[in-house]
């Protein structure tokens, strides 16, 4: 089975090298020789996503253009996308992940975290990317290549990898019980 995951940042990919593994596991099928080839793919939005829509699309994007990369083996491609919605007043920060077949997309995302209000101004009202903002928040170096603000904001109890592990595997889901998704009522 052939992986490409359309990003080269350790987090994404160690989220979603973590999240088929257990998926195969789960699903009895740890005996599956499994290759995951990475690549750096550009998302079509935003550094920093800034609603559902463009996370979801992002993610999309990135996954179609990896599967398109090369060989025809491909089993799926894997798109991951991490921003920012605003619900009222409230600004959360969610990873986001599309899985791509060759015919299907399946989605899913992270549980999300309200942004305190410094990083939510930063990035909604005056533009900033979130990878350089929480630098300075957390007076720290390359925070979105390690921890990232999931780690920074919760004292890496839930880290970014965590974050993209939890949406790869909701995103997975579909494509590993095909037979609860297409079943009919």
């Amino acid at each position: 089975m052939l992986v490409r995951i359309a990003s080269t940042r350790p987090p994404k990919v160690n989220g979603v090298k973590k999240a088929v593994e257990k998926m195969l596991h789960h699903f009895h099928l740890q005996n599956t020789p499994v290759r995951f080839e990475t690549f750096q793919v550009e998302s079509g939005v935003a550094d920093t996503p800034k609603s559902l829509e463009e996370l979801m699309l992002g993610a999309q994007q990135r996954a179609r253009a990896a599967f398109q990369k090369g060989e025809l083996e491909v089993a799926i491609s894997v798109g991951v996308e991490g921003g920012l919605f605003q619900i009222g007043e409230k600004v959360f920060l969610q990873s986001w992940c599309c899985v791509f077949d060759g015919e299907e997309f399946s989605y899913g995302s992270s549980g999300s975290i309200e942004i305190p209000h410094a990083l939510a101004d930063a990035v909604m009202k005056n533009g900033s990317d979130l990878g350089h903002v929480i630098d300075e928040f957390a007076q720290k170096g390359d925070v979105r290549s390690h921890q990232g603000t999931f780690g920074v904001l919760t004292d890496d109890f839930v880290t970014r990898e965590d974050s993209f592990e939890s949406a790869a595997i909701f995103a997975l889901t579909p494509y590993f019980n095909k037979a609860m998704y297409r079943r009919e009522l």
